[in-house]
């Protein structure tokens, strides 16, 4: 599961987000990959050379580095969300095309380009190939929604072993089924709006709304990537005050708490609790990332533009757990 979206505030900051909801904790922690770092592909074994400064949410293990989310120095940013029963791998790279592994295409992403237009033309020749990931034991079914400083956004999904880009103008994205069908889904939502309904008649009985908040009857409230998606999609629309990059991350926060998981709320066929890790976000103008985990709530920023980007190894800020309070006596 995992819920994102892209923001776009009135002053030109473009922002980014998304919810972390998975079964088990990752060991996450906000990551700094600097340029020239050489990281190895899990596909093909050869050590790639990072063109731009990265940061984001990653599990670190000796030379093992696996983004979930992050942006790079240039401003493109990425988010990689559960994709289960509808991706689709290959056992071998294609003749002539370049292998990526599904857990590296954050890192393959923000590592080597600055712009959706140039990740765009690199996909023509890349192949997804089956790879399993020890730490979770599993071949994880993913697909990806990345944004740039143009405001464009594109969801990259593995179908039928192919690779599928689709240019994603509501800017949102969470689970299965397939982003094609998420679109078309929405149009079933058309009549939500955010005005009151006013009284109507039915033969000699009047009807009027019991309180505030009658256009939104219908808005789905449950958890299943569908409803989720419309969710974020209606309150991105809608949204108002989204004036400055600090208005546009309260907001992305706000967006994203109506799809947050409580421990208890959805619990997987294996007996487990799904729940929402974290919470980050991220503006491409300031290289800020902020974030906030399910025991805290406090929002903890960390600044890109403030890193040596240039330094010969990662360096990791640890994720904070501990919830903080404000005491007023």
């Amino acid at each position: 599961m995992c819920t994102s979206l892209t923001l776009e505030t009135t002053d030109g900051h473009h922002l980014f987000g998304r919810t972390m909801d998975f079964a088990m904790d990752l060991g996450q922690t906000v990551t700094i990959m600097p340029r020239n770092y050489s990281w190895m592909s899990a596909a093909s074994g050869n050590r790639i050379k990072t063109k731009y400064g990265i940061i984001g949410m990653a599990s670190v293990s000796d030379d093992f580095v696996v983004y979930a989310d992050g942006m790079n120095e240039a401003g493109l940013t990425c988010a990689t969300l559960y994709f289960s029963g509808f991706a689709s791998y290959n056992a071998v790279r294609g003749q002539g095309m370049e292998a990526v592994a599904p857990h590296d295409f954050v890192l393959w992403s923000l590592s080597q380009f600055g712009s959706i237009t140039e990740l765009k033309e690199a996909l023509a020749h890349v192949t997804f190939v089956d790879f399993l990931v020890e730490q979770m034991g599993v071949i994880p079914p993913l697909h990806w929604i990345l944004s740039d400083k143009t405001g464009k956004s594109i969801v990259v999904e593995p179908l039928e072993k192919t690779i599928k880009v689709y240019d994603n103008p509501a800017g949102v994205m969470t689970n299965s089924p397939d982003f094609s069908w998420h679109l078309t889904n929405l149009r079933q939502y058309i009549g939500l709006q955010t005005n009151q309904l006013q009284p109507v008649r039915w033969e000699g009985l009047e009807l009027s709304a019991f309180g505030q908040g009658s256009g939104s009857v219908g808005l789905p409230g449950d958890f299943t990537p569908p409803s989720r998606f419309v969710r974020a999609a209606y309150w991105k629309n809608n949204i108002t005050g989204i004036e400055t990059e600090r208005d546009g991350i309260n907001g992305l926060f706000h967006i994203l708490s109506t799809c947050d998981l409580p421990k208890g709320a959805v619990v997987t066929p294996d007996g487990l609790e799904d729940v929402t890790i974290y919470t980050s976000a991220m503006c491409i103008e300031s290289g800020t990332f902020y974030y906030h985990g399910y025991d805290n709530r406090q929002i903890t920023a960390i600044h890109l533009f403030h890193e040596d980007l240039d330094a010969h190894s990662i360096k990791t800020y640890p994720f904070i757990r501990e919830q903080a309070f404000h005491y007023e006596n």
